[in-house]
């Protein structure tokens, strides 16, 4: 007896065909990469990145990219730093070294949840907790 093997294709071939992926297959596709969305300003001087997936050693660069871009907006008026840790699914050093570092960059630095467990758990371990601003939330941290 024969079976017949298929691989999965990619999205793009899916949809080339006309099937639309699986909301599975967007979710897994989704979280598995990173990334970096700066929120619309809001007039108050305050520059809000959010960030989400898996950030490693080797996937930070969109959020170092992110913070170079956030240090050329101070000089134009930004006076207020956020960063949205809510969506991020996997952390390591290489996250926790740009959050530092960001701290001593700019003065009001806050990191804004609610923080994952894992990602909690990793700035309890390695003590960037206690030298880290963190808030609840976004709109806490505005208003601090």
């Amino acid at each position: 007896m024969r079976f017949s093997f298929r691989s999965r294709s990619s999205r793009a071939a899916r949809l080339r065909r006309g099937r639309r992926p699986t909301y599975g297959a967007w979710l897994a596709s989704t979280l598995g990469g990173t990334g970096v969305t700066r929120l619309p300003d809001r007039g108050d001087g305050t520059l809000v990145l959010v960030i989400a997936g898996e950030f490693d050693s080797r996937t930070v660069a969109p959020f170092r990219r992110a913070l170079a871009d956030a240090a050329d907006a101070r000089s134009a008026g930004t006076v207020r730093t956020i960063i949205d840790v809510s969506g991020v699914v996997y952390a390591d050093s290489g996250l926790i070294r740009l959050l530092v570092q960001a701290h001593h960059r700019f003065p009001r630095f806050t990191v804004a949840g609610p923080l994952p467990p894992q990602l909690c758990r990793l700035l309890e371990l390695s003590g960037a907790a206690a030298i880290l601003r963190i808030a609840p939330d976004v709109e806490t941290a505005r208003r601090a």
